[in-house]
């Protein structure tokens, strides 16, 4: 059962919920309305127990064309007016921090153009699985500004991430995967499957777990190592309490496969 807006749709089958981009006749450019929708719908699903995944795709032709440069808001000279950083907050960086933060497991699923904003926001999931002939790059220097700086290096490295910020080029899943902007390259026609099998795999996982594990992840990732093994530490001791951790030591104890529940 799909629901939500127009350019939104929702659907939450089996503890993993689904996300779509829906702007097709934009290539799903972000626009001010499906940010604020997606974040609010994003943010119910980390209060829902019964999320356990959240997989983010595009419907027609494209994941993300990225920021919708013509139609960002419909009133543009109020949109131009507004004090610049509350801004930025309000685009496409607001959806990048809330899939970035989210407690529970993310994948991207990409085909099409997955650009601009629409590729820093698949970044912002845990997983990207990519067709082989989707096209993603940093195209904003085409676009006559800047963008991506603060993140592509974290995934590809300085010198690639240097290369396709000052080119704007893009690359194709195979080629995505061989420089680790994606986690896996699929043929088009297995992009569906793939994507469903790891939405299946994360979400038999110890949800509560998996969110304290990204948090320490991202948190600690440019700490001082004193710090990130501190704060490892402090989420190692908040995880034994959960019902998963004590299933997961029993499951262990009884040379079982765990059932975990996501508590």
């Amino acid at each position: 059962m799909i629901d939500g807006s127009t350019v939104i749709e929702s659907n939450v089958q089996d503890g993993v919920a689904t996300l779509w981009l829906n702007r097709p006749e934009r290539l799903n450019a972000l626009n001010i309305a499906l940010i604020g929708q997606a974040c609010e719908q994003l943010k119910a699903w980390e209060e829902d127990d019964a999320v356990r995944c959240v997989v983010l795709r595009g419907r027609g032709r494209a994941f993300c064309a990225g920021d919708d440069i013509k139609g960002m808001a419909a009133d543009r000279e109020a949109w131009e007016k507004k004090e610049f950083t509350l801004r930025r907050e309000a685009g496409y960086e607001r959806l990048f921090k809330t899939l970035y933060d989210l407690r529970k497991p993310t994948i991207a699923s990409l085909h099409g153009f997955a650009v601009g904003a629409g590729l820093l926001i698949a970044l912002a999931c845990d997983i990207r699985i990519a067709a082989d002939d989707s096209k993603l790059g940093f195209v904003f220097v085409k676009r006559g500004i800047t963008g991506g700086t603060t993140i592509a290096a974290r995934y590809i490295g300085l010198g690639k991430a240097t290369e396709m910020l000052l080119t704007g080029d893009t690359v194709d899943g195979a080629e995505a995967e061989r420089i680790g902007l994606v986690n896996v390259c699929v043929p088009h026609d297995e992009l569906d499957a793939e994507t469903e099998r790891w939405a299946r795999k994360l979400a038999a996982g110890p949800t509560r777990v998996l969110g304290f594990a990204k948090y320490a992840l991202h948190h600690g990732l440019y700490e001082d190592l004193e710090t990130a093994f501190a704060l490892n530490s402090a989420v190692a001791r908040y995880t034994q309490d959960t019902d998963d951790a004590a299933e997961g030591r029993s499951a262990f104890a009884e040379h079982r496969t765990p059932q975990f529940k996501g508590t």
